[in-house]
């Protein structure tokens, strides 16, 4: 089944859209690459999402578990979708379910991710700036609310363009997204601006937090082992806070920018689709490595006639 020639009808052709049709054999690899890549990034976000609600829900947890969720949402869509309507060569399903999984994956569910960030950028300035501030037990309240407020936009932007169709369709013929009306770069405009607003303003953070952990560590101190521990594990999430950020703000590059140089479709699938999918796989395997606890095991040394145990990690 392909597009109905009511859609085929509506898609507005823009300057930049590749003119060829993609190869099947194309196609069909670039489909499996899809569904094998969307999985593995969806089994990375669910397995740290797991590790996040094993431990002591802090509010930087908390806001980390809730980006498990919207990239796996993400993710899924290629998976259910993107991935096997590529594989087929056919369509599945209503039409209204190519414009929402897509509608999702490129502007309401995405836009989630970079304002979790600038919660999450917030958290580790109040964690170095206002240690006692940020222990008060209204945290958790506060995170919730904010998520809250982050996800009803989010629902928002998703639904917002559909009754008018002003929404994106997964086309397999050029291996990314067609808009079904003029007003879709409106509203990629007003997103994209959106999320470099995020962006600035999460990186202004965290260039505040840099400034604060660099001087401290210029300066001597006579500390336990705890506030030792304490400072590695604030210059770990700070480090894993820019991460997040950089990768978010160079798929908003990509999908504004770059993919409109050239109009071919393997250009473009890279720097639209490609770029969309890879930003929320790494976006997991960096919470992954960032809060990766090694096990311990104990050992059993003979110490002349006794035992001692000791803890060794490896």
């Amino acid at each position: 089944m392909s597009l109905s020639n009511w859609t085929l009808s509506q898609i507005w052709i823009e300057d930049s859209r590749p003119e060829e049709i993609a190869e099947p054999w194309v196609t069909v690899v670039i489909g499996i690459f899809m569904i094998l890549t969307s999985a593995f990034g969806i089994f990375v976000n669910l397995f740290v999402f797991r590790r996040f609600v094993s431990k002591n829900m802090t509010s930087f947890y908390i806001m980390c578990s809730s980006k498990t969720i919207s990239n796996s949402m993400i993710l899924f869509c290629y998976l259910i979708f993107n991935g096997p309507v590529s594989v087929m060569r056919r369509y599945y399903g209503p039409e209204m379910m190519n414009m929402l999984l897509n509608q999702m994956a490129a502007y309401g569910v995405y836009v989630q991710g970079p304002m979790t960030q600038v919660c999450i950028s917030f958290n580790r300035f109040l964690i170095i700036y206002f240690a006692t501030l940020a222990k008060r037990k209204n945290g958790r309240k506060a995170t919730f609310m904010a998520l809250s407020i982050c996800w009803l936009i989010s629902l928002f932007v998703t639904v917002a363009g559909i009754p008018g169709n002003c929404t994106n369709i997964y086309n397999y013929d050029i291996l990314t997204w067609d808009n079904l009306d003029p007003c879709v770069d409106t509203l990629a405009d007003l997103v994209m601006y959106w999320i470099g607003v995020l962006a600035v303003i999460s990186n202004t953070f965290n260039v505040v937090v840099a400034i604060k952990l660099i001087v401290s560590a210029t300066k001597p101190h006579m500390d336990s082992v705890a506030s030792k521990r304490r400072r590695r594990t604030s210059r770990r999430l700070f480090l894993q806070s820019c991460f997040q950020d950089w990768i978010y703000l160079l798929d908003t590059i990509n999908s504004m920018f770059i993919y409109t140089w050239l109009d071919k479709i393997i250009w473009q699938f890279f720097f639209t689709i490609f770029s969309n999918l890879f930003v929320h796989v790494m976006d997991g395997c960096i919470m992954l490595f960032f809060n990766y606890e090694k096990k311990k095991s104990i050992l059993m040394l003979p110490k002349k006639k006794e035992c001692t145990f000791i803890n060794v990690t490896f």
